[in-house]
């Protein structure tokens, strides 16, 4: 196939091949590296940002925790009690000196008590910051079935809850003594041996 010469480079003409090739379109290169310039910027300043919200997180866990301890160590425990059983009274003793009478309820439910109590104190320092105290225990007890569980009795004094139930009055013992009847269908040993002598 012959081809026009208008397109045949002249060998006589030294051809250019360090010219730049220019096109219409602009350049894109620059964008592309702006745009992941950017996208490593924004990158950076999130990873900035979740390290700073890690230590938040880190110090609220240390505080949560160290509250948390404390009030375990103040609030795991019920309150002592101590059970005294004489011949009239059931009475049951316990240490709640660090409740008021109205933090406390004693409720009956059948034979049993249940006995809790209920404390938050709040206390605001002068530099605006406070402390926060909350204790809370419950106890369920069985009352013996020698008491009457009508008469359960209740009072606070010097820091002591005492519940006290009177016991069941027991009647009174008599003596007597209980004959002893036979039938004549039913035969002694001895009746029956006096009979076969006959």
């Amino acid at each position: 196939m012959l081809c026009s010469p208008v397109f045949q480079p002249s060998l006589g003409i030294p051809f250019a091949f360090n010219m730049p090739v220019r096109s219409l379109w602009p350049e894109n290169r620059p964008i592309f590296i702006q745009m992941e310039n950017e996208r490593l910027r924004q990158m950076e300043e999130l990873r900035r940002r979740v390290e700073f919200i890690d230590q938040v997180h880190q110090l609220l866990l240390k505080e949560v925790m160290n509250t948390d301890s404390a009030t375990e160590l103040s609030d795991s425990k019920s309150p002592s009690y101590k059970l005294e059983k004489d011949g009239n009274c059931f009475c049951l003793m316990l240490d709640t000196k660090d409740f008021l009478p109205e933090e406390l309820t004693v409720k009956q439910v059948g034979r049993k008590l249940l006995v809790s109590g209920k404390h938050e104190k709040k206390d605001e320092a002068r530099n605006g910051s406070y402390s926060y105290k909350y204790q809370e225990f419950r106890q369920e007890l069985e009352l013996p079935e020698d008491v009457q569980p009508d008469a359960v009795t209740c009072s606070f004094s010097n820091g002591q809850l005492q519940i006290e139930v009177p016991s069941l009055a027991l009647p009174a013992v008599t003596e007597r003594t209980v004959p002893i009847s036979t039938s004549p269908a039913m035969k002694t040993q001895q009746e029956r041996s006096a009979e076969e002598q006959e």
